[in-house]
C-alpha cells in the first residue's frame, strides 16, 4: 500500500464511511477506490482519470487535494501531453489569399484608367458639335451710291463631319472569388475501452459544447487536456443546462455520473453515446477543418 492510499484510507475509516458508502457518495466504482488506496494505478482509464478520482477521494474524506495532489505526486501518473499538432493551411486557402492580393492592387490603376478615357470622350464629343464656321453678312452698295455687283453666291460649305465617337473598351470583369464555405460541424465516435469512450469532431474553429441534464440530477465533471477544470464539478439538477467555449482547445474530457440524464452537443450536434453504462468517460478531439 502506497503513503497516499493508507492516508486516504485513514481518513475514510476516521470518517467512518466504508467503500460502498464512498462509491455512492463519489460515483466512482469500488474497484478503483481500492486501487487508490493499494496505489495501484493500471486498472485505471488513464492519468487524467488517476489525478481526478483521488480529488474526490479527497474531497469526500475531508482532506485538502491540492495538497495532496503536490505532497505524493511521485506516486501519482503524469499527464502527457497531446500529441495533437493542428493542420497546416492548404494550398486551396494559400492561393485564394494571393488572388485577393492581387486584385485589391490592380482596381485602383483600372478604376483610374476608366476615368481617363470617359473625361477625354467627353472633350472629343464636346468640340465635336461647335460650329466652325460663322457667316458674315456683306453690304450691296458704297456710300457714294454706286452700285456694285453682287458677286455670286457661293455654296455653302458642307460642314465637317463629326469624328466617330471613340469606342471604349471596358475592362473584362475579374472572375468573382467564391467565398469559402463554412466547414459542417461533425462527431465520429470511437471504440468505447471500458468506461471510455473517444470522439473526434471536425468542422468550424468556433465551438460551444452545450451540457443539458434531463430527467433527474446528474454528477458532471469536464476538463481541457491539461486537466485545467472547464467549471467547477458538482451534481447538476434536472433542466440544468451548462454552456462551455471549447475554441482552440485540443480535447475536452467528461466524467459523467448517471449517463443517460446527460445530453451533450457541440455545435448543435449531439454526442450519441456508445454504450449505456450509468458512469462513463468521455473524451472529445478537435481537429480544424480545412
Amino acid at each position: 500500500m502506497s503513503e497516499l492510499g493508507t492516508r486516504l484510507k485513514e481518513a475514510r475509516i476516521a470518517k467512518g464511511l466504508s467503500l460502498e458508502d464512498l462509491q455512492e457518495a463519489t460515483k466512482i466504482q469500488k474497484r478503483y477506490l481500492a486501487g487508490i488506496e493499494e496505489g495501484d494505478f493500471s486498472m485505471m482509464p488513464g492519468p487524467f482519470y488517476s489525478r481526478a478520482f483521488i480529488k474526490q477521494y479527497a474531497e469526500a474524506v475531508g482532506l485538502d487535494p491540492g495538497e495532496l495532489l503536490e505532497q505524493y505526486k511521485e506516486e501519482i501518473p503524469a499527464i502527457k501531453e497531446d500529441p495533437y499538432t493542428p493542420p497546416t493551411p492548404s494550398r486551396r486557402q494559400t492561393f485564394a489569399g494571393q488572388s485577393s492580393s492581387r486584385t485589391n492592387e490592380i482596381m485602383p490603376k483600372v478604376i483610374a484608367a476608366l476615368f481617363i478615357v470617359t473625361v477625354l470622350a467627353m472633350v472629343v464629343f464636346f468640340y465635336s458639335n461647335l460650329d466652325k464656321n460663322d457667316p458674315i453678312e456683306e453690304g450691296t452698295a458704297n456710300d457714294s451710291g454706286v452700285s456694285y455687283e453682287e458677286p455670286a453666291e457661293e455654296t455653302p460649305e458642307e460642314p465637317a463631319e463629326k469624328p466617330a465617337e471613340e469606342k471604349v473598351e471596358k475592362p473584362a470583369e475579374a472572375p468573382k472569388k467564391e467565398e469559402p464555405k463554412e466547414p459542417e460541424a461533425s462527431i465520429k465516435a470511437g471504440k468505447p475501452v471500458g468506461e471510455t469512450t473517444t470522439y473526434d469532431f471536425s468542422g468550424p474553429a468556433k465551438r460551444e459544447l452545450v451540457i443539458k441534464v434531463v430527467g433527474g440530477p446528474s454528477w458532471v465533471q469536464a476538463a481541457d487536456s491539461n486537466q485545467k477544470e472547464l467549471f467547477k464539478p458538482d451534481t447538476m439538477a434536472a433542466g440544468a443546462t451548462e454552456k462551455l467555449d471549447v475554441s482552440g482547445l485540443k480535447q475536452v474530457q467528461l466524467r459523467l455520473g448517471k449517463a443517460a440524464n446527460v445530453q451533450l452537443a457541440i455545435n448543435g450536434v449531439p454526442v450519441e453515446y456508445k454504450q449505456d453504462a450509468t458512469t462513463q468517460n468521455i473524451v472529445i478531439r478537435f481537429a480544424d477543418a480545412e
